[in-house]
């Protein structure tokens, strides 16, 4: 008669049971995305956007990764997972064997951006006068303040994050991600436009008037009103961007 198998002492299950759980945990740390590379692929990122916004890319030039790679010091991974980031929101065309296309927009880009803005906005601006909290209104006040001073000291950069911080904010202000999402990649498309070098002092004094129309308007809680002040800031935009690149291609 065969004699059965003495059951594991308790000292070697114990051991087995932690052999497994190392073995699970080294498993999830091989499949799991390292937070190094997801944080240069966050810093590859901005950096290229940034240059792409502020036009240190050039519209209309052809790019390669490598060259990319160099200039920022990072490595091809996530280079490439920024630029694939970056395609999606419509700033670069990969071309395959060719390299990366800044894109060069056209008048009629411009103003295809300014009309879906038109369509997004007055509406996310509305929503946001009926759920805008005395912290919102708050916060809202401070950056056009902050937005005049940067107006009367000549400085360009300082209104431009602030104009797309102000925007931003108050759809931040509805709670609705998918909107603030949409907003955020249109307004940083519009940014590149800031970047045409034709904009005067009155241009910028003339947005911060707008800007603090839909404030009022806002903070009043007219949801009506607000989307009007939208759509006339806008309207505006549109309006001056149309007359400065008209302006600037017939001087080349």
């Amino acid at each position: 008669m065969a004699r059965s198998k003495p059951a594991p002492s308790q000292a070697i299950r114990k051991r087995r049971a932690a052999r497994a759980v190392r073995s699970s945990v080294a498993a999830a740390i091989a499949t799991a995305p390292s937070q190094s590379r997801l944080s240069l692929t966050e810093r590859a990122y901005g950096e290229i956007r940034h240059r792409l916004i502020t036009l240190a890319f050039r519209p209309g030039e052809f790019l390669n990764e490598s060259m990319i790679c160099a200039s920022l010091g990072i490595g091809r991974t996530p280079v490439h997972e920024a630029l694939h980031r970056l395609q999606l929101e419509g700033l670069v065309q990969i071309v395959p064997r060719k390299g990366v296309l800044i894109p060069a927009d056209s008048l009629n880009d411009l103003i295809a951006l300014i009309e879906t803005r038109m369509v997004v906005e007055p509406a996310g601006m509305a929503l946001a006068a009926a759920r805008a909290e005395p912290g919102h209104l708050r916060a809202l006040e401070a950056m056009l303040g902050q937005a005049r001073e940067a107006i009367q000291q000549g400085d360009r950069a300082g209104s431009m994050a602030l104009d797309a911080k102000f925007h931003n904010e108050i759809i931040r202000v509805t709670g609705n991600s998918v909107l603030a999402e949409v907003a955020r990649m249109l307004h940083q498309r519009a940014s590149r436009i800031w970047h045409l070098q034709v904009w005067s002092d009155a241009d910028l004094q003339l947005a911060q008037i707008e800007h603090e129309a839909i404030f009022e308007a806002l903070r009043a809680g007219d949801a009506e009103q607000t989307a009007a002040a939208a759509r006339a800031h806008l309207t505006s935009l549109r309006g001056r961007i149309m007359g400065a690149v008209l302006l600037k291609n017939a001087t080349e």
